[in-house]
């Protein structure tokens, strides 16, 4: 991917947090407070007078940064701090599945994170030389201190508001904390964090392999993508008031492959729901997307062999493909070969591998 333009110095990224439940940071505090001031009794009183300074100047450094970060009264939206954001609507899309809107407060401060992308890599991305960023929201729970990453699945800058479709799994407590919000309830949140950058023109065809909620960064791409632009055609130009929608020369196209859902399961990312969803996705794009639905999986060679070569055409120039990856390890193992422990990207195995198809053709996401 092509550098953007250096000719102003971006603010860099601050540095995610780390996050610590209450019980370490206490534990912690408590034996190092014991070896300090084993018997304060028996310590010189000039000594221990000096001791307390520290001691509290010490208890300040980690009390007001922590109720800071943990309990924040600012009402920005931003990627490293979190805010309390009201709950605009909820609305279950499945048994499991809920759909969570949150509005983007109308301070400049906090939509700048939308305008103005980061690439992973901390720099500004080149919205204007038309890349797309991904962006993915951090959501904490207040009770133990966690947070759990989720991606909206519509273009928030362009709705005013981030969408979640949130899965609520057995023993997952952030997930157990949005499935009980209502509207006007508030939630800890911080964001858009960079998840991955594309320059789409710089591609013929983007493969997008999914399943379950793994579907969302590309229901995001998709939504954040231009709309094909509408041309006069020929009959218009006779004044028949008709028009065809005509792709630029530099668009790619699009190919998404998605599990279906396990039997008796809802079908949510292919209902009319929301906007973001796969109907009106294909409503918008035309032929120009194509989605093909597998049974739960591996996925088949089969299906990607008709996504690379379709109609089996001979010699198609792999090195302007690319194929972006969000499955799970047990799935993404025998397709392209898993993320490394430190979420590296790892070499490019599995079928993807036999296949010719190298990193720079292929993107795992986690």
């Amino acid at each position: 991917m092509r550098t953007p333009p250096t000719s102003s110095v971006p603010r860099p990224l601050p540095t995610k947090p780390t996050f610590r439940s209450f019980a370490s940071s206490s534990s912690s505090g408590s034996s190092s407070s014991s070896a300090t001031f084993s018997n304060p009794s028996k310590a010189h009183p000039l000594r221990l007078s000096k001791r307390w300074p520290r001691l509290a100047l010490t208890l300040l450094g980690v009390t007001i940064p922590t109720s800071y970060y943990f309990f924040p009264s600012a009402r920005e939206l931003a990627p490293h701090m979190y805010s309390d954001q009201p709950v605009s609507s909820t609305k279950s899309i499945s048994t499991q599945h809920k759909l969570v809107s949150i509005p983007i407060p109308s301070s400049s401060t906090s939509k700048e994170y939308f305008t103005k992308p980061y690439r992973t890599v901390g720099s500004l991305a080149d919205v204007e030389g038309g890349e797309i960023v991904i962006q993915h929201m951090m959501i904490k729970s207040p009770d133990i201190q966690i947070e759990r990453p989720y991606t909206p699945i519509n273009d928030p800058l362009a709705d005013g508001e981030v969408r979640l479709v949130v899965k609520r799994v057995q023993g997952g407590e952030v997930g157990r904390i949005v499935h009980s919000l209502k509207e006007g309830d508030k939630v800890g949140i911080r964001g858009p964090i960079p998840t991955y950058s594309i320059y789409p023109q710089n591609y013929d065809k983007i493969i997008m392999i999914s399943t379950g909620t793994a579907i969302s960064p590309f229901l995001q791409l998709l939504s954040k993508l231009p709309s094909p632009a509408p041309i006069p055609s020929q009959s218009q130009s006779q004044g028949q008031g008709h028009t065809q929608a005509a792709i630029p020369s530099t668009a790619p196209k699009l190919h998404l492959i998605h599990s279906k859902p396990m039997q008796g399961r809802e079908d949510w990312a292919n209902s009319l729901t929301d906007s973001s969803f796969l109907p009106s996705l294909q409503d918008k794009f035309g032929d120009r997307l194509q989605v093909t639905r597998i049974d739960p999986g591996p996925v088949p060679k089969a299906a990607l062999v008709e996504a690379l070569n379709p109609g089996s055409q001979a010699g198609a120039e792999k090195d302007r493909i690319l194929v972006l990856v969000c499955l799970p390890p047990m799935l993404m193992r025998p397709l392209c070969g898993n993320m490394t422990p430190n979420l590296d990207q790892g070499p490019i195995t599995g079928i993807l591998g036999e296949m010719g198809l190298t990193n720079e053709q292929v993107w795992k996401l986690e």
